[in-house]
């Protein structure tokens, strides 16, 4: 009889389970990191995100913001001193730079994080560095053109068109870089916030960097020796060509100049091939050592 009445209690009363152990579907999630899957459709992740904007004010990610702040605030000030631009001009312009990315780059930083367990991969990369420079550049072009056609006479503009036209044709090329980048350490639970256990101290997201960047440089040359080695020479040669026209046409359109596009293109495939030499030139050492590389990430 108590047994019976037991059984009976135990089935009428739900079994408390904390927030934590409830595993949530893409569907009624409010939050991607609430959803537990190791895989997520681009569609759903980008259906999430529509529905449940605030997730990337409440997931705003400060990692990404303090390192894209300090790396375009650099950027801006090592331009504008090549170009010969006074130091109360530059330093203006770092300002404005170093104040707008702090806020666009960890509301990025967020959307980014979003995508880390999205498939296909190809596509959320794709989506990653369209959709966020596109975003940011029309925010930059916006405060910078604001500030020195309007604010002028507040804060010193440049004399010249040259400085800002430069510095950002190549800075949307460093935002499509940059998105890539942020999404590949993510996806190995670096720079992560808001994402429970998962999220790491900054200091401790910052110790892996290094190697994390190294293996991001290295991706692409160790990508074409492999196809080279495997017999695949036209997809390494359209791979290898790829990434010149893809580099040629994103600074000659936003710089608005043919010149640019052949001369960078140019200069990415230099670079791209003395890469793809020395990669080469170091497995073949590895090789006859019979010591092979293993990807950490």
């Amino acid at each position: 009889m108590i047994e019976s009445e037991t059984a009976t209690l135990s089935e009428s009363v739900p079994l408390l389970i904390g927030p934590e152990e409830i595993h949530h579907s893409i569907a009624d999630a409010g939050d991607m990191e609430e959803v537990w899957d190791e895989q997520i459709e681009v569609t759903d992740v980008i259906r999430n995100l529509l529905a449940h904007p605030g997730q990337i004010i409440s997931r705003w990610n400060w990692k990404t913001a303090m390192l894209g702040a300090v790396v375009r605030a650099s950027f801006y000030l090592a331009v504008y001193q090549a170009s010969r631009e006074t130091w109360i001009v530059t330093l203006t312009a770092v300002l404005v730079e170093m104040i707008f990315r702090f806020f666009t780059t960890g509301a990025a930083g967020a959307v980014v994080q979003s995508f880390r367990r999205a498939t296909p991969v190809w596509l959320a990369n794709v989506i990653v560095s369209i959709s966020l420079p596109a975003f940011s550049h029309t925010v930059e072009y916006v405060t910078h053109y604001a500030q020195e056609r309007y604010l002028y006479d507040i804060f010193a503009a440049s004399e010249n068109s040259v400085a800002p036209a430069t510095t950002f044709a190549i800075s949307v090329l460093l935002s499509v870089v940059s998105a890539l980048f942020n999404l590949f350490p993510m996806k190995h639970g670096v720079l992560l916030v808001g994402a429970g256990e998962e999220t790491k101290s900054f200091f401790s997201d910052i110790k892996r960097i290094p190697l994390m960047v190294g293996e991001f440089i290295g991706y692409l040359p160790v990508m074409i020796v492999g196809l080279f080695e495997n017999g695949k020479f036209l997809n390494a040669f359209l791979t290898f060509c790829g990434f010149g026209i893809a580099v040629g046409t994103i600074l000659g359109t936003v710089r608005g100049k043919w010149r640019w596009a052949w001369t960078t293109a140019a200069g990415a495939w230099a670079c791209l091939l003395f890469a793809v030499l020395l990669t080469a030139m170091i497995r073949k050492i590895m090789r006859h050592h019979g010591k092979s590389y293993t990807r950490r990430y």
